[in-house]
């Protein structure tokens, strides 16, 4: 299966880490070739997820000394990681993803895989948080400064609206592979709806936030997105 996807935030604030890390790569001459797009992260990948002609594109870290700091390569491999854990979620679901899967789509080892999470619950824990983050950033993005509650609830619920309907895998990661990660996903995701529905504000916003969510994980479930016009109903009721 091939997913067509856009980035849901591009590059955010990973710029200065990805203008670092392309300026050391030129520098020291160890670029590899990689069938890769860019994806949520400037240099993270949806592997082959992004049609040839939407992207540039993303380059892997050969094999073997390179010369990159510690730093910069970790952070490289567990962008790529958490990517690939929403991508492969998206083909298979969770519970038939496996963490050799995952490390191949992100173009690393199953040793790096596991210097970076204790294990598959933990990768996709990460992912979770990770992509979240980046949607809230740009749903606050959206949301106009000292507006009332039910302005914040209709102009987040369109942002979401748009964010989700461009990135398929983390829709899907976010509103119901998550859930199979066991108690620990549960948990993630109801804080998550808390967060969000502190920054809408007003009486009903966590029920709110909550109905749209499911709206959102039916409409993933039947392989499409939900409908902004279905998401600003909710809101507008809040």
């Amino acid at each position: 299966m091939r997913l067509e996807t856009r980035a849901i935030i591009d590059y955010c604030d990973a710029a200065p880490l990805r203008a670092t890390l392309g300026s050391a790569m030129r520098s020291s001459g160890v670029w590899a070739d990689a069938a890769v797009r860019p994806a949520i992260f400037g240099n993270g990948i949806y592997p082959g997820a992004v049609s040839e002609s939407s992207r540039e594109p993303a380059r892997r870290l050969p094999p073997g000394p390179h010369g990159l700091p510690p730093e910069l390569v970790e952070r490289n491999q567990r962008e790529r990681l958490i990517a690939a854990m929403a991508e492969v979620c998206g083909e298979r679901g969770y519970g038939e993803t496996s963490v050799a899967e995952v490390a191949k789509r992100a173009g690393v080892s199953t040793a790096s895989f596991y210097r970076q999470f204790r294990d598959k619950r933990e990768c996709m824990l990460a992912s979770f948080e990770e992509l979240f983050a980046r949607l809230l950033e740009g749903i606050e993005r959206s949301c106009p400064a000292g507006g009332a509650a039910a302005e914040r609830a209709c102009a987040g619920a369109a942002a979401a609206a748009a964010l989700l309907a461009s990135d398929p895998p983390a829709t899907r990661l976010l509103s119901l592979e998550v859930l199979a990660a066991g108690p620990e996903g549960v948990r993630a995701q109801h804080e998550a709806l808390d967060r969000l529905a502190a920054r809408l504000g007003g009486e009903g916003a966590w029920a709110a936030v909550a109905a749209m969510t499911s709206l959102v994980a039916r409409r993933a479930s039947e392989g499409r997105a939900a409908d902004p016009a279905e998401l600003q109903a909710i809101a507008e009721a809040l």
